[in-house]
């Protein structure tokens, strides 16, 4: 879920770009040569935004195309689906010897759900099929989205958009759900970046850790424009993906904004240090008893509901003499975190943030029974050997 700010669009500066793409942007005498697949990363940007935004389309490919640079050792694919402005498409956005930076269709789907994980798996394929030679991906992922929030869950508990939303059908059930997200993805990739709300919970980095070397999202509500990719490029195609300097663009870009825009919360982590984390969180949670009262833990949002705790805030209340493990194993996980002072929650305003771990994590209450219920099948809630107490 992002809140959308009118100010940050002017839509004139897209319409050239959008008509490019409707054309295919380059013609056949102009294939060839010029386009250079290399054998560098290759990275998706998975732009899942038939829903509430689909404008953003035309200014996320415009500005990817725009700062591409000629000299990068990799490729940027990006595979867009604009809703009833045009049909889903895959294009390759690369430097042309005579046209400059160009956006390149390589596909054109019929009207199909962004959110449907068989068009993601396929979409990963091609894409690997596209640049073969290419053994280094990375995927960046915009949509609507609410963590692991489970398809079952409606009123009066919260609505979920899970991972990716698609309103096509003139619906709010086209979501792919957290597990399916994972499963849907074919190979091990370098780095997912979540441009997505409440994707920071360690329910959702330990689903996807077998998938993923790093993973970078943020544990509140993501406020558009979203990070920044005018500056993504340089870092997701260095030797090494510089994932903390699109984190602290993201955050730094929120940090001078003013007023409920200067809202942001994002972490960076390494998934193959999630397992001692997890150890540790079992230990307490198991020999300490379910918090009475959760009004004292830092909590992220999703309107009046709380759902999204921090939880380093939530362990250290459990169990204040554990504090050296729990800040240990946490700090073991985060390459990097960063937070505003306050964090914007659509139907809540600006609240505070006392605490930030870097990491969001549920707790069970008698108000979610579905919640409860279906939390159990989470990969991570068999690790910790969860049991529901309502």
């Amino acid at each position: 879920m992002k809140k959308y700010n009118p100010h940050k669009y002017n839509i004139l500066l897209f319409l050239p770009v959008f008509c490019c793409l409707l054309s295919g942007c380059v013609k056949d005498h102009d294939r060839g040569p010029s386009k250079k697949i290399n054998d560098g990363r290759t990275v998706l940007v998975y732009l899942g935004t038939d829903s509430f935004f689909s404008g953003e389309v035309e200014e996320k490919i415009y500005t990817l195309m725009e700062n591409w640079d000629k000299d990068v050792n990799g490729n940027l694919l990006v595979y867009a689906d604009p809703g009833k402005a045009r049909e889903p498409f895959l294009a390759h956005i690369y430097y042309h010897k005579r046209l400059g930076n160009v956006v390149d269709t390589i596909e054109i789907y019929q009207a199909e759900n962004s959110a449907n994980p068989t068009t993601l798996t396929r979409v990963l394929n091609r894409a690997k099929e596209y640049c073969p030679a290419v053994s280094s991906f990375g995927l960046v992922v915009l949509s609507h989205g609410t963590g692991w929030l489970p398809a079952e869950m409606s009123k009066p508990e919260p609505r979920p958009r899970s991972v990716i939303l698609d309103t096509s059908t003139g619906e709010l059930n086209n979501y792919m759900e957290l597990a399916d997200f994972a499963n849907a993805i074919p190979y091990k990739l370098d780095f997912i970046i979540f441009d997505v709300c409440f994707m920071g919970a360690i329910e959702v980095y330990y689903e996807l850790k077998d998938k993923a070397d790093y993973i970078v999202a943020s544990p509140a509500e993501v406020l558009v424009p979203g990070f920044v990719y005018s500056k993504m490029i340089q870092h997701m195609f260095a030797p090494v993906p510089d994932l903390t300097a699109v984190a602290r663009d993201f955050y730094e870009y929120y940090d001078n904004q003013t007023g409920s825009f200067r809202s942001a919360t994002v972490s960076v982590v390494k998934t193959s240090e999630l397992e001692a984390l997890a150890t540790v969180v079992k230990d307490i949670t198991q020999k300490n008893p379910l918090l009475e009262n959760l009004n004292n833990i830092q909590t992220f949002g999703y309107g009046s509901h709380k759902i999204y705790f921090d939880l380093e805030d939530y362990l250290l209340k459990l169990s204040p003499e554990n504090e050296n493990r729990i800040t240990t194993a946490l700090n073991q996980s985060i390459i990097y975190k960063a937070n505003t002072p306050n964090y914007y929650s659509m139907g809540a305003g600006l609240q505070p943030i006392k605490a930030f771990s870097g990491f969001s994590v549920y707790i069970p209450q008698s108000v979610y029974p579905i919640a409860n219920e279906v939390y159990g099948n989470l990969k991570w809630a068999k690790r910790i050997e969860y049991s529901n107490p309502f």
